[in-house]
């Protein structure tokens, strides 16, 4: 199945404009469908084989701010849809929201296509992240978000970039579509998904105040990386099942009960429906258990 793929990625052209590196099959994606969430802003969905990714664009006065390229092969899909929702615009900039790679590879597509001068704006910390790792394939950050944060203006569009605390990584940008009222937010909260696996090295203290945070923004609608876009309900109700997760594992902590015991003990009926919970529940509470044991 690798050969045939590789393959069928020559063919249809994911290997043009000379890129033959680990990136060009880095993180395989299928495009699922564009969503307009607002006039000028839509969001656009892919899926690889584990779970489905959400990114965005904002069409402005001067032109095209793009979120999260994905990968390379995402990329190619994203630069179709620019065109056709904001022909003959110019792509003014670049927003990578964190720095895992999953979420940010496939920039030198864009600027490929746009120009390769388009600034691509991060968090300071993910500039560090990349020289430190030296990953040839993904374009560096040129314009850098501090932890205080920055408001950018882009022709009749402003968008704030929030640092709103480190879990999941110490690198995420908020961003605040000021005109609209949309923010944009990836990995530290979800619509509707279950957290990650086992949640590795995740501050889970911090996730949860990250999430209340964002309750006190000034917006009507959220998209995220990972489900599809809604509103503040949606974080109130990712806040409601940690919190019913870790009262039910406190409990089953007091009462002696061991990982595996837990695990097989706690079912949460009310969020059953979330994404992935099949998979990756068991998960979770492994995660709150050994947090709950290490921290209380």
């Amino acid at each position: 199945m690798k050969v045939i793929f590789l393959v069928l990625l020559f063919v249809s052209g994911v290997f043009s404009k000379g890129f033959n590196d680990e990136g060009s099959t880095y993180n395989p994606f299928t495009f699922v469908k564009a969503i307009k969430t607002a006039n000028n802003a839509y969001t656009l969905e892919f899926r690889n084989d584990e779970e489905s990714y959400f990114t965005n664009f904002y069409i402005t006065s001067k032109g095209v701010i793009a979120f999260d390229p994905l990968s390379d092969i995402a990329a190619y899909e994203y630069v179709k849809q620019i065109k056709k929702y904001a022909p003959n615009k110019p792509l003014l900039a670049i927003v990578y929201s964190h720095l895992h790679t999953d979420h940010i590879a496939g920039a030198r597509v864009l600027r490929e296509e746009f120009g390769k001068n388009v600034p691509i704006i991060a968090h300071e910390r993910v500039e560090k992240y990349l020289d430190y790792y030296n990953l040839s394939y993904i374009d560096k950050p040129n314009i850098l978000i501090p932890y205080s944060g920055k408001t950018m203006k882009f022709g009749n569009t402003t968008i704030e970039f929030k640092y709103l605390g480190s879990a999941h990584t110490d690198s995420i940008i908020v961003a605040i579509i000021k005109e609209i009222k949309q923010a944009y937010i990836c990995d530290f909260a979800n619509n509707d998904v279950v957290g990650w696996t086992n949640l590795p090295g995740i501050n889970l203290d911090e996730l949860i105040k990250m999430k209340k945070e964002v309750l006190k923004l000034d917006i009507d609608v959220i998209t995220f990386c990972h489900g599809k876009p809604g509103t503040k309900e949606a974080i109130k109700r990712q806040v409601k099942y940690y919190d019913t997760l870790f009262k039910e594992v406190s409990f089953s902590i007091s009462k002696g009960m061991s990982l595996e015991e837990t695990q097989n003990s706690i079912e949460l009926e009310e969020f059953k429906y979330f994404k992935n919970y099949d998979d990756w529940f068991k998960g979770n509470i492994e995660a709150v258990y050994l947090w709950l044991k290490r921290t209380k």
